[in-house]
């Protein structure tokens, strides 16, 4: 046969191999959409486990009132320079009551159950004087919860189940592919 002759011949249909025969799409497909899953997982794994965490943290208990602690000041002991004083009337009630409890315990330390009006300056610690006493008080401990929307636990979730079928498409598509070639194969016959 001669080059004419075979210019004229239908061409024979490539085999079977499973995999897609637009080289376009087989690179779509093979790289882009797995690649672009992967980044969805990897966005949406800590979307989840903070939204997660901030819609249980309050049935767990996991964020807790700050804890107050209180140390007698001896004699004329001058605080820090840096360190503020306070007057007893200008703290609030759950302060007030803290600061009392602080005192009669004997570790030093009590929980603010309410209000905190006075945060900054009591997290750097300030001198309050109590019946002639002065104490240097500051938070100790501040558990407080996590602030952010709980719409990101769904959004991760579902940003995560997108990038698995993104990373899941090759595989599939290739299946897919070569089931069509096998049918079209079929029905040639």
């Amino acid at each position: 046969m001669t080059d004419d002759d075979t210019a004229g011949e239908p061409a024979e249909d490539p085999p079977a191999s499973g995999e897609p025969t637009d080289p376009g799409e087989s690179l779509v497909l093979t790289y882009v959409a797995p690649f672009l899953g992967v980044v969805l997982i990897a966005v949406g794994l800590p979307l989840a486990i903070v939204g997660g965490y901030v819609v249980l943290q309050d049935t767990f208990g996991l964020c807790s009132d700050p804890a107050l602690e209180v140390r007698p000041l001896e004699g004329d002991e001058p605080p820090a320079a840096t360190v503020t004083e306070l007057e007893y009337e200008e703290l609030s009630t759950a302060e007030r009551r803290a600061l009392e409890e602080a005192i009669d315990s004997p570790l030093g330390e009590a929980t603010i159950e309410g209000e905190l009006a006075n945060r900054d300056a009591l997290r750097s610690g300030v001198v309050v004087a109590v019946d002639g006493t002065r104490y240097y008080v500051r938070i100790a401990s501040l558990n407080s919860c996590l602030d952010v929307e709980p719409l990101l636990f769904p959004i991760g979730a579902v940003a995560i189940l997108v990038g698995i079928a993104g990373v899941l498409t090759p595989p599939i598509y290739r299946q897919m592919a070569g089931f069509e070639e096998r049918i079209q194969r079929e029905r040639g016959e």
